[in-house]
C-alpha cells in the first residue's frame, strides 16, 4: 500500500517536471504560477510524510501487539483500525485537488484544457488514492463527494476560459475519466483485498494440512510405534523392557520439543540425520550398519535442510518396519549421491521375510506405512521403490538435490 501510493506520487512528480517548463510561457501571472507550483510540491511532501508516518505507526502497533484502535486525529475508522491512507489524507488530497483546479483560473491562459494537463494528472492520482482508501474502509461518501467536487471544479474552470471547450473530446474524457477511475480503483482495491484474504485462508488451510500430516507421520513413526510395542513386549525379557523404556523417552521428548518449538527434532545435516536414525533404531533392537562414501560427505553441504527433513521420516518408517515385519534385527543402510541429475539415495537392505506377494502386487500405494512417504517424495521429484523376495528386501529412497538456480528461486 505504501509503495503504491508513493510510486503514484513519484510518477506525478516526474510528469510535472516534464510538462511544466513547456507551458510556463502560457501563464498569465508568473508569480501566481510559481506559488501554485510550490503549493503542489508542499502538498506532495506533506502527503508522502503523512503516509510514511502512518506506516511506521502501523509497524510499531504490530510489533507491540497493540489493539486495532484508531489513533487520535481521525486516522482510520473504528471498524478498520489505523491505515496508511487515512481520513486525514483523503480530506487533504481531495480538498487540495479542488483548490488547485480553481487556482488554475488565476494562472493559466485561455487554452486551459492543454495547460492544465499537469494538474489533471495530479487530481487523477489523488482520486486513485481516495479510491484505495475507500476500499480499505474509508467512508464511500468521501470518495463520491470528492470526485464530484473535482469533476465539477475542472468543468467550471474550463468553462470560465472557453465554454465551447467543454465539448472537446479531451475534456469529456477527463470528466468521465474521473468517475470511471474512482469506481474502478475502489472495485479493484476491494477485489485485491478479498483475494488477499482468500489467499491467507488458503495458506492457513495448507499450513493446517501440513501440521496434520506431520502429526500423522509422527504418531506412526514414534508415539504410535511405541504404543504398539507395549502390546508385543515380553515382560520377562529385560532387553525388550529397556528398549521400550528408551522408545517411550524419545517419544515424550519429541512431543515436548514440538509443543515448545513447532518441530519434533532439531534440523541436522544429512550425515547427522543418518546417524540419528541409526541410534534410534537401537531402541527397536535393530542394528543398522551405515555405509557412507566420501562423495556423500563432500556433497552434504549442498543438500538443503528441507530435503533432509523429507527423507528422515521416510527412513524412520523403513527402519521400524525391519524388526516388526521382516523379523530380523540387522540391516544395512547405504547412503549415496548419484550424479546427472544429482540426487540423494538411501537404500535399506535386510535379509528377512520380505513383503507378501499380494502386497507387492498392489505397489507401494498398498503399503500403509510407506504410501504417504512415496507420495511426498514423488511430489518433490523423488521416489520410493521396493524390491523384495524371500530372504532379501531392498527399499530405496531418492530425492533430487536442488541446483543453485532452484534454491534462489
Amino acid at each position: 500500500m505504501l509503495r503504491i501510493l508513493l510510486i503514484f506520487r513519484l510518477m506525478h512528480g516526474i510528469q510535472l517536471a516534464v510538462t511544466v517548463p513547456g507551458i510556463a510561457g502560457h501563464t498569465r501571472h508568473a508569480g501566481r504560477a510559481l506559488v501554485l507550483l510550490l503549493a503542489v510540491l508542499a502538498e506532495s511532501l506533506w502527503f508522502a510524510q503523512h503516509i510514511v508516518r502512518n506506516h511506521r505507526r502501523l509497524l510499531a502497533r504490530d510489533a507491540g501487539g497493540e489493539p486495532d484502535a484508531a489513533p487520535p486525529g481521525g486516522h482510520g475508522t473504528a471498524a478498520q483500525g489505523p491505515t496508511v491512507y487515512d481520513s486525514t489524507a483523503a480530506a487533504v488530497e481531495l480538498g487540495s485537488a479542488v483548490v488547485f483546479l480553481w487556482a488554475c483560473a488565476l494562472v493559466v491562459g485561455q487554452n486551459r484544457a492543454a495547460d492544465m494537463a499537469p494538474l489533471l494528472v495530479l487530481t487523477t492520482e489523488q482520486i486513485s488514492g481516495a479510491g484505495v482508501g475507500s476500499a480499505l474502509g474509508q467512508r464511500l461518501r468521501v470518495l463520491v463527494g470528492g470526485t464530484a467536487a473535482i469533476a465539477a471544479s475542472y468543468a467550471a474552470v474550463i468553462a470560465l476560459g472557453d465554454p465551447s471547450a467543454l465539448g472537446h473530446p479531451d475534456v469529456l474524457i477527463g470528466l468521465t475519466g474521473y468517475v470511471a477511475l474512482a469506481y474502478l480503483i475502489r472495485r479493484g482495491g476491494i477485489f485485491l483485498l478479498q483475494l488477499s484474504a482468500d489467499l491467507g485462508d488458503m495458506s492457513l488451510q495448507l499450513h493446517e494440512q501440513e501440521q496434520r500430516r506431520l502429526l500423522a507421520i509422527e504418531l506412526h513413526n514414534h508415539l504410535g510405534h511405541t504404543l504398539n510395542a507395549f502390546q508385543r513386549v515380553d515382560i520377562t525379557d529385560p532387553g525388550q523392557l529397556d528398549s521400550l523404556r528408551r522408545s517411550a523417552v524419545v517419544a515424550r521428548e519429541r512431543l515436548a520439543t514440538f509443543i515448545a518449538t513447532g518441530r519434533f527434532s532439531e534440523s541436522v545435516p544429512l550425515i547427522g540425520m543418518v546417524h540419528r536414525q541409526v541410534a534410534l533404531a537401537t531402541n527397536d533392537r535393530l542394528t543398522v550398519e551405515p555405509i557412507i562414501p566420501d562423495r556423500v560427505v563432500e556433497a552434504a553441504a549442498r543438500i538443503q535442510p528441507a530435503e533432509v527433513e523429507l527423507l528422515e521420516p521416510a527412513l524412520r518408517a523403513l527402519l521400524i518396519n525391519v524388526p516388526r515385519s521382516a523379523r530380523v534385527h540387522d540391516a544395512v543402510l547405504h547412503v549415496d549421491v548419484i550424479p546427472a541429475p544429482e540426487r540423494v539415495e538411501l537404500v535399506v537392505t535386510d535379509h528377512g521375510a520380505g513383503f507378501p506377494p499380494e502386497v507387492l502386487a498392489g505397489g507401494v500405494a498398498r503399503m500403509r506405512s510407506l504410501a504417504v512417504h512415496e507420495r511426498l517424495l514423488r511430489e518433490r521429484g523423488g521416489a520410493l521403490r521396493v524390491r523384495s523376495v524371500s530372504g532379501l528386501t531392498q527399499v530405496t529412497l531418492t530425492l533430487p538435490i536442488a541446483s543453485p538456480a532452484r534454491k534462489k528461486a
